[in-house]
C-alpha cells in the first residue's frame, strides 16, 4: 500500500460532536426527571408532617363539640387556654329534606359540621339537642 492510500482513508478514534451533544441531551434529560421525583418526594414529605401535625387538633375539636354539641353553633373553637392556643374555624349547617323543616326527631336537630384548621378539613355529622334551658 502507498502512502496516499492510507492517507485518504481518515480511520481515527473517538466521538463525534454530534454523538457528543446527543448524549449531553440524554443526560440532561435524565438528570432533570430525577430531580423532579426528588422535589415532589420532598413536597409529599412536608405535606404529610403538617397533615399529622394538623389532625390531632381537628380531632381534638371534634371531640369536644360531641362532649358539648352547642359548642358547634360558637363559629370558632380555641383548644387550650394558652396564648398561641390553636383556633379551629367551624361552619355549621342543618340538613335539610326536602318539604320539611329539616331533620328533626325527638333527640335533636341533625347538622353537618365542617372544622377547618390550616387548609385541612373534617366534616362529620351531630344531632344537637333542643334548648331546654339554656
Amino acid at each position: 500500500m502507498s502512502a496516499g492510500a492510507t492517507h485518504g482513508k481518515r480511520s481515527q478514534g473517538g466521538f463525534t460532536l454530534l454523538e457528543v451533544i446527543v448524549a449531553l441531551v440524554i443526560g440532561v434529560v435524565v438528570i432533570g426527571g430525577v430531580m423532579g421525583l426528588i422535589s415532589s418526594a420532598l413536597h409529599y414529605s412536608h405535606r404529610l408532617k403538617d397533615k399529622s401535625m394538623v389532625q390531632p387538633i381537628l380531632e381534638a375539636a371534634a371531640q369536644e363539640i360531641l362532649a358539648d354539641p352547642h359548642k358547634a353553633g360558637e363559629g370558632q373553637l380555641v383548644l387550650g387556654n394558652a396564648a398561641g392556643s390553636p383556633r379551629v374555624e367551624i361552619a355549621l349547617t342543618q340538613v335539610q329534606l326536602p318539604g320539611s323543616g329539616g331533620v328533626k326527631n325527638r333527640m335533636g336537630q341533625l347538622h353537618r359540621v365542617l372544622l377547618r384548621y390550616r387548609g385541612e378539613v373534617l366534616e362529620f355529622s351531630i344531632l344537637i339537642p333542643e334548648e331546654t334551658g339554656r
